[in-house]
């Protein structure tokens, strides 16, 4: 647990530097994930109050990553999709925070790290399926 609560500092501080929020890039791989997205769905995954994801969500349709329209008969529901320069702004930013991961890791075996990423893929894919159904 504390080495994961270690990598996700690391990574949230880099993903800082990198001038994106790292709420923000986890909203990303979200729609980059799912798909077009209703914004209420987006809160329930994220956990963060619905005013709260209506900002991050300003500032990246702003950035002209996500773009987001509301639906013909409820105009209080919203839904978002990500464009494709949040698309490749995600591509970019992962590809850094990749790199600099493994910088950070490569002390370790080969062996260990491959231990590692096994031992995650399932986790991984509970993960995602539950995220995947809360929509």
């Amino acid at each position: 647990m504390f080495v994961s609560g270690y990598v996700y500092r690391l990574l949230r501080a880099r993903a800082r530097g990198l001038g994106i929020r790292w709420s923000g890039l986890m909203v990303l791989v979200d729609l980059d994930l799912l798909g077009p997205t209703e914004q209420r769905t987006l809160v329930e995954i994220e956990r963060v109050r619905g005013s709260t994801m209506t900002v991050l969500l300003q500032d990246l349709e702003r950035r002209g990553w996500v773009e987001r329209e509301a639906h013909e008969g409820d105009a209080r529901v919203t839904r978002v999709m990500v464009t494709a320069s949040g698309r490749t702004e995600l591509r970019r930013a992962g590809r850094l925070l990749r790199d600099h991961l493994d910088a950070e890791l490569s002390g370790l075996p080969g062996k260990v790290l491959r231990d590692v990423a096994a031992a995650l893929k399932p986790l991984s894919s509970a993960l995602m399926q539950k995220s995947a159904g809360a929509g």
